[in-house]
């Protein structure tokens, strides 16, 4: 199940709009796309409606500081190149990390994250 799904959005659009998180942000190896998704579910669920709420922003800011720091805790980093080991950027190392199971491996890790979120987002 995705996120959307989850919390019933069925906007076409958000596909699209989490596409370029893969691999760590269009393959750079930064920030977990996985990761990167789960704040936009919680800013689905939490984030303000109102561009001058500063009280909802703070909300969300809480509680995506809070999964961040579950998921670091869960994957032992944040970044994709620290939990896959390759430079996806790179096509060599990207042709490696699909010979050895790559996308299987960040399969497991987003529905690890799925699974966190899910329970993660009960809690409000």
């Amino acid at each position: 199940m995705s996120f959307k799904d989850y919390l019933g959005y069925q906007d076409p659009l958000m596909p699209s709009l989490a596409t370029g998180f893969g691999g760590g942000v269009g393959l750079k190896g930064l920030l977990c796309g996985a990761l990167t998704g789960s704040v936009m579910a919680i800013g689905m669920k939490l984030g303000r409606t109102n561009p001058k709420d500063r009280g909802a922003a703070l909300k969300a800011y809480e509680k995506c500081r809070e999964f961040f720091d579950q998921f670091e805790k869960e994957f032992g980093s944040r970044d994709c190149y620290n939990l896959i080991g390759y430079h996806l950027d790179n096509p060599e190392e990207n042709k490696k990390w699909l010979k050895e199971g790559g996308r299987e491996k960040c399969a497991k890790i987003v529905e690890k994250t799925a699974q966190m979120l899910c329970d993660f987002i009960k809690g409000f």
